[in-house]
C-alpha cells in the first residue's frame, strides 16, 4: 500500500514537471510573443495588464520584465520603465530577443532624459566595456562631461569616439568647442572643418567656423562661414550679429549697420541678441556722430534691461547732448565744423594756433601758442591741445603718449579737453605733470563763452 502511495507521488511529481516544462517551454514563450506582439501593434494597456499578470506568478521571468518595461515606455511612464529594466539587470538572464547591451542601452537614455545625471554616466560607462568598439557611448560620455564643464574628461571620450569612427560630426563638433573655450584657435578651426567635411549642414560647426575666423581676424572667410549658417533658423539672428561684428572690425560701419537692423527684424523681443545687436548698432551710430539714433537705440535696451554692459553710463555722458543744444551741436557736427569748434575753443583760451592736425572725427591735434610775458621780445612757448569728442574714458596711455611728444613739438605744457571723462590713473598721472585736463563741464563753459 505505500508502495503504491509513493508510486502514485511520484508520478504526480513527474507529471507536474513535464507540465512546467511544457508551460515554460511552449505555452509561456507563446504567450510572451503575443503579448510583444500587442506591443508592437498598439495594444499598450492590455499588454501592461497581462505582463504584470504574468509576473506575479513568475517574477524572475527577465524578458517579461523586458516587455513590460517596453510597454511602460510607449505609455509614457519612464519611471515605471527605469524600475523594469533595472529588475531585468538584477536577474541578469538575457536571450536571443533581447540583450544586456539592448537593456543598458535603453536604461541610459532614460536616465538622461530624467536628469540622472550620475546613473547615466554609470550605464555608459559600463557599456564602453560591454562594445569598445562602438563610438555611440564614447559620444554620450563626452556629452555628459562636456555639460558638467569637466572639458578634460571630456576631451579624451570625445577623441577616442573619433579614434573610433573618424566621421563622427558630432564629436567633432563638441571637441572643435572645447578648442575655442580654451583660446586653442587652431585645433578649434581643424575640428569644425572636419566637421562640416562630416556633415556640410552641420550649421552650427559653421557658426562656430566663424567665430573661431572672427577671432583670428580672417573677416572675409569668418563672414562665408556665417552667411552659410545663416540658412539655419536656430542660428540666423547670431549670424547678422556676428556678421555685423566682422564688419565693424573691418571699418565698414554702413555694412555692419545694414546686419544689425536685418537682425532686430527676426531677433525675439527681450533676447539678449536683441540687446546685443541693438547696443552694436547703437555703437555705429554713435561713430558716425548720430547720435539722436544712439541714444534712442540705448534707451530701448534700459525699456529691456537697465544694467545691459555699459549703457547707463553711455547714457549719463551724453546727458549733456540731451539737455544743451551747445554740447550736441559739437558732438554730432560734421569734420569741418569739428575742426572749427576747436579752433574757436582754443582761441578762446588766448592761444595762437600754429598748426592743426585732423587725428579722426573725433580727435583733433592744435599746435598752439601763448607768449609768456608782456614784453615784444618775450620767448613764446607752445602747447600740445587735445580735444576729443567721445564717451571712452581717457586713460594714463594716452597721456603719457602726449607727454613723450612734447619734446619733438617744441612744447612745455599739454592740454587735453574730452567730452568723456578721464581715468584716476590718467588724473594722477597729470597732477605731477604739465598736463592740464579739461572735461566735458569745462568745455561746456568754453563753448557758452562764443
Amino acid at each position: 500500500m505505500i508502495f503504491t502511495y509513493i508510486i502514485v507521488f511520484l508520478f504526480i511529481i513527474l507529471l507536474a514537471m513535464i507540465v512546467m516544462y511544457v508551460l515554460n517551454t511552449f505555452v509561456i514563450p507563446r504567450r510572451i510573443d503575443e503579448i510583444a506582439q500587442m506591443i508592437e501593434t498598439g495594444q499598450i494597456k492590455l499588454a501592461i495588464k497581462k505582463l504584470t499578470d504574468l509576473l506575479e506568478k513568475d517574477d524572475r521571468n527577465s524578458y517579461a520584465h523586458f516587455l513590460l518595461a517596453e510597454a511602460q515606455l510607449k505609455d509614457n511612464n519612464p519611471k515605471f520603465a527605469i524600475v523594469e529594466f533595472r529588475q531585468v539587470l538584477k536577474y541578469g538572464k538575457y536571450n536571443e530577443k533581447f540583450s544586456e547591451v539592448d537593456v543598458r542601452s535603453r536604461l541610459a537614455k532614460l536616465y538622461l532624459d530624467q536628469g540622472q545625471i550620475e546613473d547615466a554616466k554609470s550605464e555608459f560607462l559600463i557599456l564602453t566595456k560591454l562594445e569598445p568598439d562602438n563610438f555611440k557611448n564614447f559620444f554620450e560620455l563626452g556629452s555628459i562631461y562636456f555639460r558638467s564643464n569637466a572639458l578634460d574628461r571630456a576631451t579624451v571620450f570625445f577623441k577616442k569616439s573619433i579614434s573610433l569612427n573618424p566621421r563622427d560630426e558630432q564629436s567633432l563638433y563638441y571637441l572643435g568647442q572645447i578648442y575655442y573655450q580654451n583660446n586653442l584657435y587652431s585645433d578649434a578651426k581643424q575640428a569644425f572643418l572636419e566637421a562640416i567635411k562630416a556633415d556640410p549642414t552641420n550649421y552650427r560647426a559653421h557658426y562656430f567656423l566663424g567665430l573661431v575666423l572672427r577671432q583670428i581676424q580672417d573677416y572675409e572667410w569668418a563672414i562665408k562661414e556665417f552667411e552659410i549658417a545663416q540658412k539655419s533658423e536656430e542660428l540666423k539672428v547670431k549670424c547678422f550679429l556676428a556678421k555685423g561684428s566682422c564688419h565693424m572690425q573691418k571699418g565698414m560701419i554702413p555694412k555692419a549697420m545694414m546686419e544689425f537692423e536685418r537682425g532686430l527684424k527676426f531677433a525675439r523681443k527681450g533676447s539678449d541678441t536683441e540687446l546685443g545687436l541693438r547696443y552694436y548698432l547703437a555703437d555705429c551710430y554713435e561713430k558716425t556722430r548720430d547720435l539722436h539714433s544712439a541714444i534712442y537705440q540705448w534707451e530701448k535696451i534700459i525699456e529691456t534691461k537697465p544694467n545691459f554692459r555699459d549703457v547707463q553710463a553711455k547714457l549719463k555722458n551724453y546727458s549733456e547732448f540731451r539737455q544743451d543744444d551747445r554740447i550736441k551741436d559739437f558732438l554730432i557736427s560734421g569734420l569741418a565744423q569739428f575742426e572749427h569748434t576747436c579752433r574757436k575753443v582754443v582761441e578762446a583760451m588766448n592761444f595762437s594756433i600754429s598748426d592743426v592736425n585732423i587725428i579722426s572725427d573725433t580727435e583733433i591735434e592744435i599746435i598752439a601758442s601763448e607768449s609768456e610775458g608782456k614784453w615784444r621780445n618775450t620767448r613764446a612757448t607752445n602747447r600740445v591741445i587735445r580735444v576729443l569728442r567721445t564717451t571712452d574714458v581717457i586713460q594714463e596711455k594716452l597721456l603719457r603718449s602726449l607727454h613723450e611728444s612734447m619734446k619733438s613739438k617744441n612744447a612745455t605744457r599739454i592740454i587735453v579737453i574730452t567730452t568723456g571723462e578721464f581715468a584716476q590713473s590718467a588724473l594722477d598721472f597729470a597732477n605731477t605733470r604739465p598736463i592740464e585736463l579739461y572735461g566735458k563741464n569745462e568745455l561746456v563753459n568754453m563753448l557758452r563763452k562764443f
